[in-house]
């Protein structure tokens, strides 16, 4: 599920799964090898794309905390592949502030539909 919005290339394009069969397909379509490990939250970065797997199910506020986590490692990643190495602190927080909405966003849509079938 896209988790943000197309605004340019200074925000990665982010992508949240829930299920792992469905995130190693769209990496398949999308020619990026990776390997996904058995954990409950995993990000892949790989110029400009940011996917975020995250198969854990628990209280809201531990699914949240993992996704800032995963947001956190995809933040970092994007400004390395800007080549910000010394990036300000205002920057950073921006960044994962805007990643972390799209993914909350995303989220929150998926679980409503999961809500919708059961």
């Amino acid at each position: 599920m896209r988790a943000n919005s197309d605004i340019g290339l200074l925000l990665p394009e982010v992508h949240l799964f829930h299920n792992r069969k469905k995130c190693a397909r769209f990496l398949k379509r999308r020619k990026l090898k990776a390997e996904l490990f058995d954990t409950e939250g995993q990000m892949i970065y790989r110029g400009g794309l940011a996917v975020i797997l995250m198969e854990h199910a628990g209280r809201d506020s531990t699914e949240l905390a993992l996704l800032v986590h995963e947001a956190y490692h995809a933040a970092e990643a994007h400004m390395e592949w800007l080549g910000e190495d010394s990036y300000g602190e205002e920057s950073m927080a921006y960044l994962l502030q805007t990643i972390t909405a799209g993914l909350f966003d995303a989220h929150f849509r998926w679980k409503e539909k999961r809500l919708e079938v059961e």
